[in-house]
């Protein structure tokens, strides 16, 4: 990661948004394959995954309505700000949002997707 990366605010606010509206279909993602659990869970268990299906849609809800606020931040900057982004991005330990956050905000693209890097599947 280049450690001195210098990048527009509203740049800046918008890639934020992006990867908000990314996690948010994330969510939604989830909670459908947790509705379709429904079907195969036993009715005593039902209410954890009940449960569960309004956490995700609340996290969903969180998740727009942040993209919608950053979003609006990046209409509203003056053109001119900028910020040093590099070392803030050298802090996000998920390598592939990392490498997607850098190339968007003009450093080269390092293709961690496609390696090890990319990220950690944390199990339970």
């Amino acid at each position: 990661m280049d450690s001195k990366l210098d990048a527009s605010l509203a740049s800046t606010f918008d890639v934020l948004a992006w990867e908000v509206e990314l996690a948010g279909a994330r969510c939604i993602f989830l909670d459908s394959v947790i509705g379709e659990m429904m079907k195969v869970v036993p009715e005593a268990e039902q209410g954890r995954f009940v449960e569960a299906m309004h956490t995700v849609d609340l996290l969903s809800q969180q998740l727009t309505s942040l993209s919608s606020f950053t979003r609006r931040l990046s209409s509203v900057v003056p053109s001119e700000s900028s910020l040093e982004v590099g070392e803030a991005l050298g802090d996000i330990s998920l390598g592939a949002l990392a490498d997607r956050m850098a190339s968007a905000l003009g450093a080269q693209e390092r293709g961690i997707n496609e390696r090890e890097e990319a990220g950690d599947l944390d199990l339970f």
